[in-house]
């Protein structure tokens, strides 16, 4: 045994603390670009969906087949891709369908309630996610968890009150939203048990198979109607959506939930914010008080969860 404070522990301790930091950097930047690409995405589909009147199928048919190239491109030559596996897993196959229909919940929406609005609501899957594991994985809901969910379902209910453009009802587009959310906190449940015998990019790439296997004939017969400008931005918009789900699992590598669970909150923030300049999106006092306490509660919702795990390790 070394005794303190020779030169080699000194460097040793050095080198820990170094390599800590690197870490540290390369998962703050993983999530940087994590929450920029999902920002661009949201706001090149609100402009596609409301201005350039793309249909959301095609978005989600780029999104699916950009995905799927990406999935291929990078993680077949490891051998850690096995697409066979979305249609011979029953669980897979329920993954990758949630998902696709999750995602084309939020696609769906995302023009005509405005990018902000769909991604709060949309965001609200955290709880849901939470009380689902609780009845699934039995999973403990502690205090922290149930405040978080209790200020998220206020939050909710003050921001989706009211439907686009008056303050008289629950529309059917904040149903379908929320719907989506639902479905994305399902898909979180079954991710969890999935990453017991599956490749995470088998994981991601069922939902790209199965949204395709969606969207495909819905957006086939727009497909003459595109120009350069709708496929560039298309495009744009596929490649933000995948990057961005690559840097956030990236992140999540090097960053503790907390940290990571902060940056992915400025998300529908960063979203709200920019829609409110670029396309005139409004929110009445009410809705904005929602969207304060939805981002609040989710992110105590994962944190309790977490700190609950490490209570008992």
């Amino acid at each position: 045994m070394m005794p303190e404070g020779s030169p080699q522990t000194g460097t040793s301790m050095s080198i820990h603390s170094s390599e800590l930091q690197f870490h540290s950097r390369r998962g703050t930047i993983a999530m940087l670009v994590s929450l920029t690409c999902f920002t661009g995405n949201a706001l090149l589909l609100k402009d596609l969906s409301s201005h350039r009147h793309i249909d959301p199928w095609m978005s989600l048919c780029f999104r699916s087949v950009i995905g799927l190239v990406m999935t291929i491109v990078l993680f077949a030559p490891a051998g850690s891709l096995k697409l066979r596996r979305s249609f011979q897993s029953w669980l897979l196959a329920s993954r990758g369908v949630l998902g696709a229909l999750g995602t084309a919940a939020y696609y769906t929406t995302i023009g005509p309630l405005g990018a902000g609005k769909a991604t709060l609501i949309g965001n609200t899957w955290t709880i849901f996610a939470a009380i689902m594991a609780a009845f699934v994985l039995h999973e403990k809901l502690g205090v922290v968890k149930l405040m978080g969910i209790l200020l998220a379902l206020t939050g909710l209910c003050l921001l989706t009150g009211m439907a686009p453009g008056t303050m008289a009802q629950f529309g059917h587009h904040e149903l379908v939203a929320l719907i989506g959310a639902v479905l994305a906190a399902a898909v979180v449940v079954v991710i969890r048990q999935l990453t017991r015998t599956e490749t995470s990019a088998t994981i991601f790439s069922s939902q790209c198979i199965y949204a395709l296997l969606l969207s495909l004939p819905l957006a086939a017969a727009h497909f003459t109607s595109l120009n350069t400008m709708d496929v560039v931005l298309l495009v744009a918009a596929a490649l933000c959506a995948s990057i961005g789900q690559l840097a956030m699992t990236e992140g999540f590598r090097f960053l503790s939930v907390a940290a990571g669970g902060a940056f992915q909150m400025t998300v529908p923030v960063l979203i709200s914010l920019a829609s409110i300049l670029l396309f005139a999106e409004s929110f009445s006092f009410a809705q904005a008080l929602g969207g304060l306490l939805v981002l609040w509660g989710s992110y105590h919702t994962v944190i309790g969860g977490f700190s609950k795990k490490l209570q008992s390790a």
